[in-house]
C-alpha cells in the first residue's frame, strides 16, 4: 500500500509543473489560446528606457553658424529625440563626437516634454527662462521661475536639475525663496466625504 507522500508527489510534481510553463490566455471571441510569459506580468518600466536615442531633429525659423561646432538657431526653435522634446526661441547648440549635444535652450518660457510609460514612469513636462541640456550626462538645468509637472505632481523652484536618465528631480528655492511641491492624491484612493457649510458630510 502506498503511503500519503508517496500519493501526494505525482500532484506536485504537476503542480510544479504548470507554475513553471508560460500562462495560457484565451482572447475574447476566440478559442486560441495566447502564450504570455509569467515574467512580463511582474516587470515594471523601467527609466533606462526612456532614455533618448536615436537621431536628432532640430527646427527654426533661422539658423547662423558660429564655429565648427557650434550654431544659434532663432525663432520657434524645436529640438527632439524619440522621447525627449526641447522647445525656445533661441537656442545655442554645441556639437560633440558621437553624436553628443550641449544646448542652452531660452524662451519665454522655454519649454522640454520627456515621455513616459506607464504608473511608475510618467511624462515630466517643465518650463523655465532657460533650460541648459547635456545630452553626455543626460541632465537638464532649469534656471529662473522653474516649473516641472512629473505626471499629476508640480515643483516649483528657482532652479531645478532633472536627471533625465533616472528621472531623478532636484529643486532649489534659490536666495530666501523656498520649493513648492504639490502632490496629487493617487486616482485610486477613496475620495474624503463632501462637507456641508454646517460642518457634517
Amino acid at each position: 500500500m502506498k503511503s500519503l507522500a508517496e500519493l501526494r508527489a505525482p500532484a506536485l510534481l504537476l503542480m510544479l509543473a504548470a507554475a513553471s510553463a508560460p500562462l495560457a490566455l484565451h482572447a475574447q471571441g476566440s478559442t486560441k489560446p495566447v502564450s504570455v510569459d509569467r515574467n512580463e506580468l511582474v516587470k515594471l518600466p523601467k527609466p533606462a528606457d526612456l532614455k533618448p536615442t536615436g537621431p536628432v531633429t532640430l527646427t527654426s525659423d533661422k539658423a547662423e553658424l558660429v564655429q565648427g561646432n557650434s550654431a544659434i538657431y532663432t525663432g520657434n526653435v524645436v529640438l527632439s529625440s524619440d522621447t525627449l522634446k526641447l522647445e525656445g526661441d533661441r537656442v545655442e547648440l554645441k556639437q560633440y563626437a558621437g553624436g553628443q549635444y550641449e544646448a542652452k535652450i531660452t524662451g519665454g518660457p522655454a519649454k522640454m516634454n520627456h515621455a513616459g510609460n506607464g504608473a511608475e514612469n510618467p511624462p515630466v513636462s517643465a518650463r523655465a527662462k532657460t533650460l541648459n541640456y547635456d545630452s553626455r550626462s543626460g541632465v537638464l538645468d532649469l534656471v529662473n521661475d522653474a516649473y516641472v509637472m512629473r505626471g499629476s505632481d508640480e515643483i516649483t523652484g528657482d532652479t531645478i536639475k532633472y536627471d533625465v536618465n533616472q528621472r531623478r528631480i532636484q529643486a532649489s528655492g534659490g536666495t530666501g525663496g523656498q520649493v513648492k511641491i504639490i502632490l496629487q492624491p493617487s486616482s485610486n484612493e477613496p475620495a474624503a466625504p463632501a462637507v456641508s457649510p454646517g460642518g457634517t458630510p
